[in-house]
């Protein structure tokens, strides 16, 4: 068989599914929303506070919509606000211990679904998998930047 795009279009259609669901297992165990999933695992990511302006930068939202976002994960103690020493009108963004822990389990288990597919993969082609699927990615990004869709 002679792969051509449409074959390619229906794979990431499949994939897009697959990491729906993925998402859906991160947003499960943090019973949270997309995007509050979104600011939290970027927040236990970098470690360290963050200006409210860079992270609605980073997630793409408005300023009103970060607010939004933090209210509801302050409310749940998953993040808490730190006001800037520098200037008032400035307040960072902080993971808490338990917010921590739940980007923790929500990246574990993201983590245990990739270690149950890759035992049922050749291990022989594990890391041909990756290299090529790694590629495909980077390349797809590439165009999504030149074209409207942007990333």
């Amino acid at each position: 068989m002679k792969v051509n795009a449409d074959h390619f279009h229906g794979l990431i259609t499949r994939l897009q599914v697959v990491l729906s669901e993925i998402d859906y297992a991160q947003k499960a165990c943090l019973q949270a929303g997309k995007m509050e999933c979104q600011l939290l695992n970027h927040l236990y990511v970098v470690k360290e506070p963050i200006n409210m302006n860079e992270l609605a930068k980073v997630l793409n939202v408005s300023h009103s919509r970060i607010t939004r976002i933090m209210d509801n994960l302050v409310s749940k103690k998953l993040v808490m606000r730190k006001p800037s020493e520098k200037d008032r009108r400035c307040w960072f963004a902080l993971i808490t211990e338990k917010g921590k822990k739940l980007a923790e389990n929500s990246r574990q288990t993201v983590v245990d679904h990739q270690i149950k597919i890759m035992a049922e993969l050749p291990e022989k082609d594990i890391e041909t998998i990756y290299k090529s699927l790694k590629s495909y990615v980077e390349e797809y990004e590439k165009v999504l930047q030149t074209t409207v869709i942007g990333i």
